[in-house]
C-alpha cells in the first residue's frame, strides 16, 4: 500500500512552453491533460513533484526537454484542495486523489488521479462514462476536470 500523502502538502505541475503555457503566460487547460503515450500507453494520472521531498526542483528540472518542449516554470497545487473539489459527471461524483509515486531515480514523483465509481481516468477514452450513461459527452467531462485543477494552479504560476 502507498503513502498517504497529507492534505497540507503541496505538489508542483511542471509547466512546459508551448504546450502548457499561452504566448501571455497564462497557464493553459493543457497543463493538466491526461495523454496517450507514443507507445499507445495511457496515462492514469498527472505526474506531479511533492514540494516537501528534498529533491523536488531537482527532479523537476530533470524532465526531459525537447526541441518543441522546454520548461518554462511549475504550478504549485495544495493536496487538501485537490481533494475538495467537489464536480460530478451526471449524478456520479468525481474523485481527485494524489498518491504518492515515486521510485530511486525520483523521490519527489507523484500522481494526480481522477476516478468516477472506483474507476480511474486515463488518457484516451474512458469506457466508464458510456457505462453510466452519462449525458455529458467524455471531452466535456475531461475539459471540466482540467478546469477544477487549473482553478487551483493558475494563481500559483511560477517561471524559472
Amino acid at each position: 500500500m502507498s503513502e498517504i500523502l497529507p492534505d497540507n502538502e503541496n505538489v508542483a505541475r511542471a509547466v512546459f512552453s508551448p504546450q502548457m503555457i499561452g504566448v501571455d503566460g497564462i497557464l493553459l487547460l493543457s497543463a493538466f491533460a491526461l495523454r496517450i503515450f507514443k507507445d499507445g500507453t495511457k496515462e492514469s494520472y498527472i505526474s506531479v513533484s511533492r514540494m516537501s521531498v528534498n529533491t523536488w526542483m531537482t527532479d523537476l528540472k530533470g524532465i526531459p526537454q525537447y526541441k518543441n518542449r522546454r520548461l518554462y516554470g511549475y504550478a504549485t497545487l495544495n493536496i487538501g484542495q485537490i481533494r475538495s473539489i467537489t464536480l460530478y459527471a451526471g449524478n456520479h461524483p468525481i474523485i481527485y486523489d494524489v498518491i504518492d509515486c515515486s521510485n530511486t531515480n525520483c523521490k519527489s514523483h507523484a500522481g494526480i488521479i481522477v476516478q468516477i465509481n472506483d474507476t480511474i481516468l486515463t488518457g484516451g477514452h474512458n469506457s466508464i462514462i458510456d457505462k453510466l450513461e452519462i449525458d455529458e459527452p467524455e471531452d466535456f467531462v475531461m475539459v471540466a476536470i482540467q478546469a477544477e485543477l487549473l482553478k487551483i494552479a493558475k494563481t500559483n504560476l511560477v517561471r524559472l
